[in-house]
């Protein structure tokens, strides 16, 4: 699994630059076996999927990563660190590992552009067979059901000039920005606690206004933010809600928007999972909600159940401390053997 997981970190695969690492994973799938399909989603930009046999379950993550000034694996304590090691190249290692140990089954789908706009799995074709699906990313082992939708905002915000000395004379621009994120967080949607994401959040990225050499007022401030969305809410409801909140500060602009989405617990594929636990590390599963978007949404709504599980907590990808622990990958790697084994074997779905 580290010769893998080596491998991959070491080939370069930026979003926008995912072609190599896609084409080193066709080689080693054909030399596993399977029949392969490359198909461009931009110049250069293929998505991969691949398949051994007609598996109704489809094993789902993506090829892109952040971009790093370096790219090699660094091992220290049981953990690997590199760019992606968690998001999500040690799932593919894991993934890897099982289907060279373990002919059955299998269908795949490597995607690009993730970490962008997820054009890939939005525009991902797949074979007529797929019923069900596990996407890899990094969830401590744990399967959500549930996935965050989001808002990708910009607030322009307008206000008024005055002298540095007397601020009640103007409409500070960076003062209105805050007072128009606390609207935001006390609206209806965002107070509402979702049973297994429990709480949204606003989370502001970047904010710009005033300037550092002047004593003056700020009459302009802008702001990137995200709003997280769970369950049953929607994209256009809070839009709505958030333009009427907002009108008396500025303009509004939707940068990009994503659903959420929840499947029951009594869905096939986490029932898989949850046999798959039991049977490969002798527990329950535990069931959590995915606070962000993955290549489950657009899987959903093409008509796929999909559960996220994999190695490696969430809140360390996208930083310098990435990681993620051999023995967690050969937990999932464990997990993944009898989920492709047992859809194999079940005549229900073959």
């Amino acid at each position: 699994m580290k010769n893998w997981l080596k491998a991959l970190v070491e080939i370069p695969s930026p979003t926008g630059q995912e072609k190599d690492l896609q084409l080193f994973l066709e080689e080693n799938l054909r030399r596993l076996g399977f029949e392969t399909e490359l198909r461009e989603v931009a110049p250069s930009r293929p998505n991969l999927v691949a398949w051994r046999g007609q598996s109704p379950l489809l094993i789902a993550t993506h090829s892109d990563t952040l971009p790093a000034k370096e790219y090699s694996l660094r091992e220290e304590g049981g953990f690997f660190y590199g760019p992606g090691v968690a998001d999500a190249k040690g799932q593919i290692a894991a993934l890897l590992s099982v289907l060279e140990e373990n002919r059955s089954p299998a269908t795949l789908a490597f995607t690009v552009d993730e970490e962008g706009r997820g054009e890939g799995s939005k525009n991902l074709h797949l074979p007529p067979w797929v019923k069900m699906a596990v996407v890899l990313e990094p969830t401590e082992l744990k399967v959500a059901i549930a996935q965050a939708g989001s808002l990708d905002l910009e607030l322009s915000i307008k206000g008024r000039k005055a002298h540095g000395a007397c601020p009640r004379e103007g409409d500070n621009a960076i003062i209105m920005a805050l007072e128009a994120i606390t609207r935001i967080w006390g609206l209806n949607f965002m107070r509402t606690r979702h049973p297994i994401l429990e709480w949204p959040h606003v989370i502001p990225y970047w904010i710009k206004g005033g300037d550092p050499e002047l004593y003056v007022i700020p009459d302009e401030a802008t702001i990137r933010l995200e709003v997280q969305l769970f369950p049953p809410f929607t994209p256009e409801k809070a839009i709505t809600e958030i333009e009427r909140a907002i009108a008396d500060y500025g303009r509004l602009k939707v940068l990009d928007f994503d659903p959420p989405f929840e499947i029951s617990p009594q869905a096939e594929v986490v029932k898989l999972a949850e046999r798959a636990f039991l049977q490969a590390l002798g527990q329950r599963v535990t069931l959590t909600g995915m606070p962000s978007w993955t290549d489950a949404e657009p899987l959903y709504h093409k008509g796929i159940e999909a559960i996220v599980l994999g190695a490696g907590k969430l809140s360390e990808a996208h930083t310098e401390r990435e990681r993620v622990s051999l023995e967690e990958l050969k937990r999932l790697a464990a997990v993944l053997v009898v989920l492709l084994s047992s859809v194999a074997d079940s005549v229900d779905w073959l």
